[in-house]
């Protein structure tokens, strides 16, 4: 019911609290928003893969797909077993708090280079930097007139050690290999054109090699054909003037600029993003079928040299596991439909499924099928496309209005997918803040509804990556070890959970939850800065937590946001007011009929909740009124109806092994002059212990204060915002 209808507007905390969002959210506006990550990222994990692997870069696509229908298949089970929000923070918090705050740091440090990466390469796909474009432009008229133009295909060698940033020189001068001083002081590898010196280690440089470094190696001798490599050497580590972050032209600058143009839109307060994630969905599935039949039916692809350009397996499979999790980069949109479930028409698992199921597929096939077309191309250079390889692809086959299409379309589908990071990232900060577990200045809204400091924070941690990495290939380094140590969280978490129910689900679920942990400890070991990364944001954001519980501690907790609504309509008058007790084991079925007994008889009403257990206890945490799941909704759904009806509800939680017991001292402890009871089952046995019930109930309390027993409202759960005055009194 809407505030304008009862009259009544919710206070602060009590609509927090009872803010429950409409189940609008059908498996077409899912699939979009699921798509809106796992089909965009087809936009770089092709040319990733690539750079990775060159030609055996199918199977890693192939692997790829299968681990996203795999995954695909584990969020379906996780959606049906949490269908008021499944997310790795949702679900961690009912075992761990602690482990809660971790998957959510884990899904921030994603989103955070999620952001970044996206609208990064969606400059990239814009044509920046222009001199890059050019030169590829050049390339390409050039080859269409017949010229000679020297492209060196990538093979299908896996380079597993991109991380270490080698030296690769292209192509050396004429005569350098049969150079009697090159083999006496360097050894050149022709197939990962590496250049070593004899009887030490790799010629590395991390950065660019200055010009007093290169003078010294060419003093090592006067032969000109090493003096010419030397400077091969020198001229491969500087950086293209185009990739300078400070160049007009620079992806990395205008991804900055960008990045907080959507930061101020997002000020603004949250937008309907559903309709136009279908339209973004339906622009990505536009550039795929547009590539897909092009190149099919174009009758440029040779299918009878097709299987030989397609690698072999023919590697380490330490290279191919190491360049496998380089290109784990497209699972966090699972994380974002997990957390849609709340707002999902029911039955949640179903719509769940069918949104999941649509897309998974989708992603997987046709990333298998643009592979094959991918590398249908010969030659093709191992990095010159790393950034658009989609865009490259359709100039090949489509033709220029092709490319320019795919550049347009894929830059703003990029540029969408960082708006909903940091959308996500705003989120994350606000919803863990609001539950205590950071500080309280991230909870503050502006007019618009934003939670403002949280939306700077949520663009200026992007902005920052950006500064100091702003190439996809670190990004993507990055990218990887944030959403796998979430999702891997979230599915062993759920391979244990009693609903999973049988051993064909648990038992998959908890190998794939093995096997994400083991790609985890991978992406830990061989991208040691990405590793960095993560620790960094654990570090900061465990540290805020302690701090933001140090500070509780000494100088008074904030009171939760059930206290906080229960002392909202809690006034001293309604203290004073005659008390009827109501008890539940966390059904609201009872809470018109009770609340109407109230309302008739101008009484607060006490809503005991009974956690009848003999033992207590949650990772050596007793349950409580704040960290009790089922209590704290229980609660929420009756002020709700009691600030609707204008009954004031005074909550009371006890646990113990004899419920009656209980709702008798809490009865005599609040003063309370009846006692409701009342259940909506049918069947002799049950009414037989139910009486039971009563009868030992009545014999505990003293005889003024009565048990009534009531039945639920047939129409209460249909029209719970029913004007109170016209609904039927409880006989």
């Amino acid at each position: 019911m809407s505030d304008s209808e009862n009259g009544r507007g919710k206070p602060a905390a009590l609509s927090l609290l009872a803010s429950e969002r409409p189940r609008n959210v059908g498996w077409l506006q899912a699939a979009g928003l699921l798509f809106g990550d796992w089909g965009t990222s087809r936009l770089y994990v092709l040319g990733l893969a690539f750079l990775f692997a060159g030609r055996t870069s199918f199977y890693l696509i192939l692997l790829m797909s299968l681990l996203i229908v795999a995954v695909g298949w584990a969020y379906t089970q996780i959606c049906r077993i949490y269908p008021d929000g499944g997310g790795v923070y949702t679900a961690a918090k009912s075992r761990s708090r602690t482990l809660a705050v971790i998957g959510a740091l884990l899904l921030f440090a994603d989103y955070t280079v999620t952001a970044s990466l996206s609208v990064l390469d969606g400059f990239h796909y814009f044509g920046l930097p222009l001199q890059k474009h050019v030169q590829n432009e050049e390339a390409r008229n050039a080859a269409n007139t017949g010229e000679s133009v020297k492209v060196q295909d990538a093979g299908d060698h896996v380079e597993s050690d991109r991380e270490q940033k080698h030296v690769r020189l292209k192509a050396l001068p004429d005569g350098v290999e049969n150079s009697p001083v090159f083999h006496k002081l360097l050894r050149y590898d022709p197939l990962t054109h590496h250049l070593t010196f004899i009887g030490k280690s790799m010629l590395v440089f991390e950065r660019e090699m200055t010009a007093a470094e290169r003078d010294r190696l060419r003093e090592l001798s006067p032969d000109p054909p090493y003096q010419n490599a030397i400077q091969q050497l020198y001229e491969s580590t500087q950086e293209p003037p185009g990739d300078k972050l400070l160049a007009w032209d620079s992806p990395g600058l205008w991804a900055i600029i960008a990045i907080a143009v959507i930061g101020l839109f997002n000020l603004l307060g949250p937008k309907h993003m559903g309709g136009f994630a279908i339209f973004a969905a339906l622009g990505m599935v536009f550039i795929t079928l547009l590539i897909s039949c092009s190149a099919i039916f174009s009758g440029k692809i040779d299918w009878s040299e097709l299987p030989h350009r397609l690698g072999s397996l023919d590697q380490s499979f330490s290279h191919m596991w190491v360049a496998f999790v380089s290109i784990v980069l497209a699972l966090s949109g699972v994380e974002a439909i997990a957390n849609l479930t709340g707002v999902m028409k029911k039955p949640v698992a179903h719509t769940a499924r069918r949104a999941i199921w649509v897309v998974a597929l989708e992603v997987a096939i046709f990333n298998i099928i643009l592979s094959v077309i991918m590398l249908a191309i010969f030659p093709l250079d191992r990095e010159q496309h790393v950034n658009d390889m989609l865009a490259f692809m359709s100039g090949q086959y489509v033709g220029a209005w092709g490319e320019w299409g795919v550049r347009i379309v894929g830059g703003l589908l990029l540029l969408s997918a960082g708006n909903t990071a940091v959308n996500g990232l705003m989120s994350i900060v606000y919803v863990v803040a609001r539950d205590g577990e950071l500080p309280s200045v991230f909870v503050k809204v502006n007019r618009f509804g934003a939670p403002w400091v949280a939306a700077i924070l949520a663009t200026a941690v992007p902005i920052l990556v950006l500064v100091v990495s702003h190439d996809l290939e670190s990004l993507a380094a990055l990218y990887a070890i944030g959403v796998i140590g979430a999702v891997a969280i979230n599915v062993s978490l759920c391979a244990f959970h009693p609903r999973l129910r049988r051993m064909h689900r648990k038992a998959p679920m908890l190998i794939l939850g093995v096997f994400l942990l083991a790609i985890w400890v991978t992406l830990a070991f061989t991208k040691l800065h990405a590793l960095a990364f993560v620790l960094i944001v654990m570090a900061v954001g465990l540290s805020a937590r302690a701090l933001t519980k140090w500070w509780g501690a000494h100088h008074g907790a904030k009171p939760s946001l059930l206290r906080q609504a229960i002392m909202e309509q809690l006034t001293g008058e309604a203290l004073a007011r005659p008390k009827m007790l109501l008890g539940t084991y966390g059904s609201e079925a009872l809470a018109t009929a009770a609340l109407e007994e109230a309302k008739r008889n101008d009484c607060t009403l006490v809503v005991c909740f009974i956690r009848q257990v003999a033992l207590s206890y949650q990772y050596d945490k007793r349950l409580n009124i704040d960290n009790d799941l089922a209590a704290l909704k229980t609660f929420a759904k009756f002020l709700e109806f009691g600030h609707e009806m204008g009954v004031a509800i005074l909550p009371v939680y006890d646990t113990g092994p004899d419920a009656a017991v209980l709702m008798a001292e809490n009865a005599a402890i609040y003063g309370c002059q009846k006692v409701l009871i009342g259940t909506s089952r049918q069947g002799a046995l049950y009414h037989l212990i139910k009486g039971h019930f009563q009868r030992r109930l009545e014999s505990l309390l003293p005889p003024e204060i009565p048990v009534q027993v009531i039945s639920p409202l047939v129409h209460a759960e249909a029209e719970p915002s029913q004007n109170p005055d016209t609904r039927p009194a409880t006989q």
